[in-house]
């Protein structure tokens, strides 16, 4: 039935309707491509796969930030017992601390899962030592 109303068109309007399709399937992969490369899928991924580096960029460009919020208490006309240095590394230590900590734990987890990929990868079920690791 379809191959009959093919027939039934005139080479000019074949053409026109081979046009429409490929402007349709030429929208779809456009479409496609836009969300494959939307700013947010490509940082979405690098940070799936750098995991670790966008951990420690962040962390570094907190320290920077912190330290230029903060000023560091060489100055002359300041007052000794409001901007001591003392006080400004505690504040440091304090902010710091709970960043520390949560870097730590997911680069452990990282770790430990490298670790695993590693050992499954180097110990296969089918392998001829499969009871050592």
């Amino acid at each position: 039935m379809a191959r009959q109303q093919q027939e039934q068109l005139t080479p000019k309007q074949q053409v026109l309707r081979d046009l429409e399709d490929a402007r349709v399937s030429l929208a779809h992969h456009a479409s496609l491509a836009a969300e494959e490369w939307s700013p947010r899928a490509v940082i979405t991924r690098s940070f799936e796969k750098h995991r670790a580096l966008w951990i420690g960029g962040a962390a570094l460009a907190g320290l920077a930030l912190l330290k230029l919020a903060w000023p560091s208490g060489e100055s002359n006309n300041r007052r000794d017992n409001f901007f001591a240095t003392a006080k400004n590394r505690g504040l440091f230590a304090l902010l710091l601390s709970p960043l520390l900590a949560l870097g730590r734990k997911t680069i452990l987890n990282y770790g430990s899962q490298l670790f695993e990929s590693y050992l499954r990868q180097k110990v296969s079920p089918n392998g001829p030592d499969a009871g050592t690791v």
